[in-house]
């Protein structure tokens, strides 16, 4: 069993599979190896909420049970198609069938093609726009995106009369809108309103081309797997035919229904030819089984169509081992358009309870605390005291962090560790069943010696949800907590109270702070005795050692070895490493080694230059030079002019934190290949922001040399010359 605080950091997806801009962030390997560090392949695990399809199949795949409730039809079938993809046959005869079928007189792919038509500007021939833009509220679209099928022109150019024209042709309302309706709410449901609410996120084209396909599929003639493939590319254009996709495109997570200023408005045939590439699987197939019935001890999923609480009813004497699990983060637009999508696909019976979704438009993490815990506590008879929890929180927020860690505290679960990469957005907790042993302690006090610790310990100025998340663990494993009191309003209460225990008066303060929230600027702390030296530092250093000692590691071993060296709250960033290994590193392929030019004999001889080469500088400039660290050039009567501080590395914190004497120009001067990592800690750090405020100067070696080679420097132009190459320039 590997340590509990110890960060996964897992490995980016080769591919996003449809819908995962709603879906948890969960990195590949996670779940794996969680699962080979804790428990014996064939256990049976439990996903309470069934809010992640790639967790439940990355634990079946490596050789576990998983018992997954799914409350979301949108999440069962995405549980169920990644389990068991169409394959590329499938998904090409289901869009045969379905581009064969007849509107009228006319074949179903060109008719919705002919939606999209325009004119191409560079040869004038008709063709499928690949989108419009639209600003929002507009009555016309301003923009389109073009990809010519005649001349293979691609761009984006305005929009025409005729663009216009044809968008305008399309209005709310009509049959297919009403179609779209019926299958969610009918027109006496207490829903219908909600529907019809939830439709404002379509445009009316979008209305009328999905509902001409989806009036098509009950006369299609398709095998199960085709009919299975055919909702799974319809489930990819429903998302791709809302208003929720802004322009530029980016990487936005909509959490609420409304569209971004500008949205693009997709032609839906093409998003479905293009869907196909992105459904078809190659990967283990995975026993999939309905609940109750078990699935093979080598591995499966057996899903639960319902809320935890329904299947806990039904749980019997099954022992799960652990319960393993990406928690759901509330989401409007995701639960809504989820009710929408089921309901288009399999009719409104297919909804069930779900429904309640359209009802609700606003979630607070206070509200989502209370869902949280009561959910978690329904688990509490099925599972027997110690049996581990790991849950993933990813969006990592204060507030959703918080929800998560006050319910399962609530849920009696003792939290025994938390680790965080704030930098991705991921929170990793591990949890045994079992009360936490509470004590009457002040919840301010605990807030403040957990924040303090953890600057201390990182050394640096830090990030709000650093300090938000120790507090958080410290009092969720020594508070006492009113069980008489709603989750919700102790959610409201713990935040009060973390507010009370980070001020200035109880020794914190804020760089670039904020006083309309807490959230903003770095807090670091008014008296820094304790502290160590910066994280950024220590990782530096256990990355060179590492390299030294471990030659060939690939990024992903080096990353997981230094996550177990800096645990929990000190997880070190990604991009830290990254710049790290490419600052020191030699890769063959992605294998690391520590460059030839950094080996330790190297750079010491390197240093022995470089500082002969400043002290020879200094004399010919007329200067009298003593000292080694640093050096210094003095003027004929005695007074400091220049400082030389000579580093091999990026540790510049300590050196920039050194008092210069008045009128003293402070120079570090350090290898090129250090420039960025230097660069990206001084971003991180307001500290050694204000000391180069204050005058300090970085140079590179390499500059050095070419400045001592100039046989008319002076010292004039030898300041005016130190910035004529700056780190800044110094690429990765």
């Amino acid at each position: 069993m590997t340590d509990p605080k110890v960060f996964i950091p897992g490995a980016a997806r080769a591919a996003d599979i449809p819908l995962s801009r709603f879906l948890p962030p969960l990195p590949a390997g996670v779940v794996s190896t969680w699962l080979a560090d804790n428990l014996e392949p064939g256990a049976w695990l439990l996903d309470p909420y069934g809010a992640s399809p790639h967790l439940a199949v990355e634990a079946a795949r490596a050789g576990y049970r998983v018992a997954v409730a799914a409350n979301n039809p949108i999440a069962r079938f995405l549980i169920d198609i990644l389990a068991q993809p169409p394959t590329a046959d499938e998904l090409r005869g289901a869009m045969a069938e379905l581009a064969a079928a007849r509107r009228n007189e006319e074949r179903l792919e060109p008719h919705i093609l002919g939606l999209y038509m325009s004119v191409c500007p560079e040869c004038g021939a008709q063709t499928s726009a690949e989108a419009f833009i639209w600003e929002k509220e507009a009555p016309t679209p301003h923009k389109k995106l073009i990809h010519c099928e005649s001349c293979g022109h691609k761009g984006e150019h305005e929009t025409d009369e005729a663009d216009c024209e044809l968008a305008a042709s399309y209005q709310r309302g009509g049959p297919h809108r009403a179609r779209a309706l019926e299958r969610i709410a009918p027109s006496d449901s207490p829903d219908r309103q909600h529907a019809e609410e939830a439709l404002e996120a379509y445009p009316p084209r979008a209305v009328y081309a999905l509902f001409t396909i989806v009036n098509r599929l009950d006369s299609l003639r398709l095998e199960p797997g085709e009919r299975r493939a055919l909702e799974a590319l319809l489930l990819n254009a429903f998302d791709r035919a809302n208003n929720l996709w802004r322009h530029p495109s980016g990487r936005e997570r909509p959490k609420q229904l409304g569209a971004p200023p500008v949205y693009r408005e997709y032609n839906i045939w093409r998003e479905l030819e293009a869907s196909q590439a992105l459904w078809a699987g190659e990967g283990e197939m995975v026993v999939l089984t309905e609940w109750p019935d078990a699935p093979p001890e080598i591995g499966g999923i057996s899903l639960y169509e319902g809320r935890l609480r329904e299947m806990v009813a039904d749980l019997g004497p099954l022992p799960f081992q652990a319960v393993l699990t990406a928690f759901p983060r509330p989401n409007q637009a995701y639960w809504t358009l989820s009710a929408l999508w089921a309901g288009w696909l399999w009719g409104r019976e297919a909804i069930g309870p779900f429904t309640s979704v359209l009802r609700r438009r606003r979630y607070d993490w206070a509200w989502h605390t209370e869902a949280l815990q009561a959910s978690l506590a329904r688990l509490g008879g099925q599972l027997e005291s110690g049996t581990p929890m790991f849950g993933i929180v990813g969006e990592s927020e204060p507030g959703f962090n918080a929800a998560v860690l006050l319910a399962a505290r609530l849920a009696d679960f003792h939290l025994e560790g938390l680790s965080m990469r704030r930098e991705m957005g991921q929170l990793q907790a591990n949890w045994r069943k079992g009360a936490a042993a509470g004590s009457e302690s002040d919840a301010p006090d605990l807030v403040e010696a957990a924040a303090k610790q953890v600057l201390n310990s990182r050394g640096e100025p830090s990030h709000f949800s650093l300090l938000h998340a120790a507090a958080h663990a410290a009092l969720a494993r020594g508070l006492s907590l009113d069980t008489n009191k709603e989750s919700g309003e102790q959610f409201s209460e713990l935040r009060s109270q973390l507010e009370q225990g980070l001020t200035y008066r109880r020794g914190f303060l804020r760089y670039g702070g904020s006083d309309s929230s807490l959230e903003t600027g770095h807090w670091w702390l008014r008296a820094e005795g304790e502290a160590r030296s910066p994280l950024a530092d220590r990782v530096e250093i256990a990355l060179v050692r590492h390299l030294l000692r471990y030659p060939g590691r690939s990024l992903a071993e080096i990353d997981r070895a230094l996550c177990a060296v800096f645990p929990g709250l000190l997880t070190p960033p990604r991009r830290l490493i990254e710049i790290g290994l490419a600052s020191y590193g030699a890769d063959a392929e992605g294998a690391w080694r520590l460059d030839a030019v950094d080996q330790p004999r190297a750079r010491r001889d390197d240093l022995r230059e470089m500082r002969a080469l400043i002290a020879d500088l200094g004399q010919r400039l007329g200067f009298e030079v003593s000292g080694r660290v640093p050096i210094e050039w003095r003027s004929p009567d005695g007074e400091v002019s220049q400082r030389f501080f000579v580093i091999a590395s990026a540790l510049v914190s300590e050196v920039l934190s050194s008092k210069a004497p008045e009128g003293a120009t402070s120079l570090v001067a350090l290898p090129g290949g250090r420039a960025q990592l230097a660069l990206y800690k001084i971003e991180r750090d307001p500290r050694l922001k204000q000391a180069l405020d204050a005058g300090w100067r970085l140079v590179k070696f390499r500059h050095l040399r070419r400045l001592a080679g100039n046989q008319a420097l002076t010292l004039e132009s030898f300041l005016d010359l130190l910035d004529l190459d700056p780190l800044a320039e110094e690429q990765i």
